[in-house]
């Protein structure tokens, strides 16, 4: 059986088929960056799980989305840290609704001192988690803020802000 270029119409449906192919050869192809963008602006609109962590005494009758919780730590950090930007937010939060313990990764520029910039953003935590939760009644700290542990897995002199975790 000899195979032909010309396409077969014999078929129901394939000049359609055919007529789409030459359509979508015709556009022109968007840059992979702008493909990117249109599928994590997608992403980033629908909605997402989120648990709810109860404010502190003496208002623990209100509840805070922990989607509003990261998306407050992020934009606190993000405007207040310089030579940083915040990677994940990660909340453990309780069978009783009490956030246990919040996981921040941070981008650092190459330079920047990596404990002193910790400290800033350990005290821009609490503020926050403070304002959204309350303070704790008979303590200062909403939740003990610590560096627990520092990774370098990649080295940027550019903006932090900038970087692109998928280009692992």
């Amino acid at each position: 059986m000899a195979m032909s270029t010309t396409p077969d119409h014999s078929s129901t449906g394939a000049a359609d088929l055919d007529l789409a192919i030459a359509r979508l050869r015709r556009m022109s192809v968007p840059r992979a960056v702008e493909i990117a963008d249109v599928v994590l602006d997608a992403v980033l609109s629908t909605p997402r799980r989120a648990e709810h962590v109860r404010a502190r005494q003496p208002h623990d009758h209100l509840e805070v989305s922990t989607i509003a919780i990261t998306a407050e730590l992020r934009a606190r950090l993000d405007s207040a840290l310089h030579g940083a930007a915040v990677g994940r937010v990660v909340p453990d939060v309780d069978r009783d609704g009490r956030l246990r313990t919040l996981t921040l990764e941070l981008f650092v520029r190459y330079g920047t001192h990596i404990l002193t910039l910790a400290d800033e953003a350990r005290l821009l935590t609490r503020d926050t988690l403070a304002n959204l939760l309350g303070e704790e009644t008979g303590s200062g700290d909403p939740v003990a803020v610590g560096v627990t542990h520092i990774h370098v897995s990649d080295v940027t002199v550019g903006d932090p802000a900038l970087i692109d975790p998928a280009d692992d």
